[in-house]
């Protein structure tokens, strides 16, 4: 009886394996800073002590913590491997595509449970801490592990604790080579699209307005996510180009649809004047000032706060309102807002994501006070979850936005909803 309740064992996680093999997978890859440093210090010896300690550490992570998390927000269970890669690193892999909000939470219970661990020194006997950096992709090829291994990499290269890479550009090689060709091939396609994602009005219970994201898209129709090509475009000189359609398509959407929408805008696309002057050119032309929103990206890098207060008071002239994007990360946040005539202030997904936390519900409290004096609406990014959105709503926050209210949406899903 044992032998055969073995042998049906084998075959369950085998066919669950078979099934798995071609499904879309994510993958975390946790590596050791130093190591070679903690060996060379303390001994290969206690250097293997830590490694053991990790794994256990992960391994009672992901059952207590990170799998119940996983059964909530996908309502199943998510099947996982843990192993290690090389001496010093971890490969962790769920079998699903997790969406972006889940992948922040694994990053940062990681982060969080690792490196404030205290890790057992036998010789001489004390305790240590260890730092780590995770790369994370996803995909349902073999070359999964490159792409993880990549945005490893790409964090240690920018000193980042994490960095995800975007597999879906690179499932053919040669995309990776001619990135400018498929910049210029939606721009002379005219496939430049925004995608939008609502906000959510949390005292009239009803969405009221869409921030709209920038797509573009591969020879095969799938989507490339921003963080892949706007470096690129900017360094070859068609950032402005995409911007060009993509404030356009809005324009005509308003136009069209009487729909709420946010253009984002950083300090550099403010002080543009091609880019400035289609969106006066549009304002003036279409009278849909009243449904623009224009969010004011990296607000910490302004430089000229005279520059900007001249392109607020002119679009204001046409009812344009104004939202500045992430707030709460810098420390001259309070000192720029009284300077500037906005609307809207969205509070950084970052905090929002540790609402729960006291002192960072502290902080957006005292955040929510300063608003409600100013009359400034807030808006609360990544809200992902029921729990996100029920704290969000205790402390008064006007507005939410996130993957528990909606995902990014092409418009004739918008309209037919």
């Amino acid at each position: 009886m044992f032998i055969k309740g073995v042998w049906s064992l084998f075959l369950i996680n085998l066919l669950n394996r078979i099934k798995n093999k071609k499904c879309i997978k994510t993958l975390f890859l946790i590596d050791i800073l130093y190591m070679k440093d903690i060996n060379a210090v303390y001994g290969f010896n206690n250097g293997d002590l830590i490694i053991k300690q990790l794994r256990n550490l992960i391994k009672n992570l992901i059952k207590n913590e990170i799998s119940p998390l996983l059964l909530n927000s996908l309502n199943k269970k998510t099947p996982y491997k843990l192993k290690k890669q090389h001496s010093d690193v971890f490969s962790l892999t769920f079998f699903d595509d997790l969406d972006d909000s889940i992948l922040i939470k694994i990053k940062n219970l990681l982060l969080d449970t690792v490196q404030t661990h205290q890790y057992n020194i036998s010789t001489p006997k004390m305790k240590i801490n260890i730092n780590i950096t995770i790369g994370c992709s996803k995909s349902d090829n073999d070359r999964l592990i490159v792409y993880a291994e990549k945005a490893l990499q790409n964090a240690k290269l920018n000193y980042e604790s994490y960095m995800y890479f975007d597999s879906n550009l690179f499932v053919n090689e040669s995309l990776n080579h001619n990135l400018v060709d498929l910049i210029k091939y939606n721009i002379d396609q005219n496939k430049v699209e925004p995608y939008f994602q609502a906000i959510y009005d949390n005292n009239s219970d009803n969405i009221f307005k869409y921030e709209a994201l920038m797509r573009l898209f591969d020879t095969e129709g799938n989507i490339i996510l921003p963080h892949t090509f706007l470096e690129k475009s900017k360094k070859y000189r068609l950032y402005d180009k995409l911007m060009e359609i993509l404030i356009n398509k809005v324009f005509d959407i308003i136009k069209q649809h009487s729909i709420n929408i946010s253009i984002n805008m950083e300090y550099n696309d403010i002080v543009n004047p091609l880019i400035n002057k289609i969106i006066m050119n549009r304002l003036q032309k279409d009278n849909t000032g009243k449904y623009l929103t224009i969010e004011i990206l990296e607000s910490e890098k302004i430089n000229n706060f005279d520059i900007i207060n001249e392109f607020i008071d002119k679009i204001k002239d046409y009812k344009v309102k104004i939202a500045i994007d992430d707030f709460g990360t810098g420390f001259s946040n309070y000192d720029y807002i009284l300077k500037l005539n906005v609307d809207y202030i969205k509070i950084d997904g970052s905090l929002i994501q540790k609402i729960d936390e006291e002192i960072y519900s502290n902080l957006i409290k005292s955040i929510v006070g300063f608003c409600k004096k100013q009359n400034i609406k807030l808006i609360a990014e990544f809200v992902s979850d029921l729990k996100i959105f029920r704290y969000v709503k205790s402390l008064g926050i006007d507005c939410s936005q996130g993957y528990y209210i909606q995902k990014p949406l092409p418009i004739k899903d918008i309209v037919e909803k």
